[in-house]
């Protein structure tokens, strides 16, 4: 059987809002991605302004602090790899129907999970994704799930934990 890769991308971004999440969550890491083996420099998730194709290289830049990230990896059937694939593709497909949850952000915050149709919040997205193509087994709601709750997914393998810089060094410029 063939295996392929799915990636997990948590990275820490600097704010207000990223250090009452630390609080929270006593984890180092507020955002999180999922990502594909066929292009390390692409992830998808939510941001306050939606569903985003996340490029890592584009927070390369002179003016911008690296920022602290974490790679984790989970080997998967090419069934449930395509799968993932599939799902996602399906959200950037709809990406204008798409809205960020705060709400469901604040729920999960007080313990109170809060879905609406097409509203997610980032660790929200890809514990769904991840359960809903099989690849992991949620011992609760996605909306209630923290990028902390992700991480401790049994399937995850940490690979890399650095600054983004070094994360583009190291994946992203070598497949150039």
């Amino acid at each position: 059987m063939t295996s392929k890769k799915i990636y997990v991308l948590f990275t820490q971004y600097p704010g207000r809002d990223a250090k009452l999440l630390m609080w929270r969550t006593k984890f180092p890491y507020t955002h999180t991605s999922v990502g594909l083996e066929e292009d390390m420099d692409t992830f998808y998730t939510f941001i306050s302004k939606g569903f985003l194709v996340e490029k890592v290289t584009k927070y390369e830049k002179p003016d911008r602090p690296s920022f602290p990230c974490a790679l984790y990896e989970i080997n998967v059937s090419e069934e449930t790899y395509n799968r993932v694939k599939e799902k996602v593709l399906s959200f950037k497909e709809n990406k204008a129907k798409l809205k960020y949850s705060t709400l469901g952000l604040v729920g999960s915050f007080i313990g109170v999970p809060l879905t609406r149709k097409n509203h997610y919040f980032c660790s929200q997205f890809v514990a769904e994704v991840l359960q809903e193509c099989g690849v992991v087994k949620l011992n609760k709601k996605s909306s209630r799930c923290f990028a902390k709750d992700i991480s401790e997914f049994e399937e995850l393998k940490l690979v890399f934990e650095g600054t983004h810089l070094s994360y583009v060094d190291k994946f992203v410029k070598k497949s150039d």
